[in-house]
């Protein structure tokens, strides 16, 4: 799939060690009842480009060049499960880039959705070219969140 997500799945220090780089703070989403229904939206992605969610605690990957849903029932755990997203590939111009996952639940019967994290995207990145570069973290557009599921 690529270095960067194999870095992630083969390396159990990624993750701090990304923290520190980017020098984020994960965003905490507490889920109740279960799995049933999960998943990722894909609601935005630059022309050109391919996106990936990592989920660590299954050691699942999934890549996406365009919008799209992402079943998570499979990828995730009861309990803690770290999730990051990545640009893995960028339509030749690593100085604008633009991503946004809304993490929801999809209803049974119906077309109800639920929404978390107030309807704002839980895994974000743009980067437009205006801010300097202070390290490689900065072109790759990582973007960290821990889901609790209970």
């Amino acid at each position: 799939m690529g270095k960067i997500v194999d870095y992630f799945l083969k390396n159990p220090e990624a993750w701090d060690v990304t923290k520190k780089i980017i020098q984020e703070t994960p965003k905490r989403i507490i889920v109740t009842g279960g799995l049933k229904g999960l998943g990722f939206d894909l609601a935005e992605l630059t022309g050109g480009d391919e996106v990936a969610l990592i989920f660590l605690e299954s050691r699942k990957a999934v890549t996406f060049t365009a919008g799209g849903f992402c079943n998570a029932e499979d990828k995730l755990f009861p309990g803690e499960n770290r999730i990051v997203s990545v640009i893995t590939r960028n339509y030749g111009d690593r100085t604008r880039f633009y991503y946004k996952f809304i993490f929801q639940r999809n209803k049974e019967m119906g077309h109800t959705i639920m929404l978390y994290n107030n309807t704002k995207p839980i895994l974000e990145s743009e980067y437009d070219g205006r801010r300097p570069v202070e390290d490689f973290a900065n072109l790759s557009g990582i973007s960290l969140c821990v889901i609790e599921i209970r």
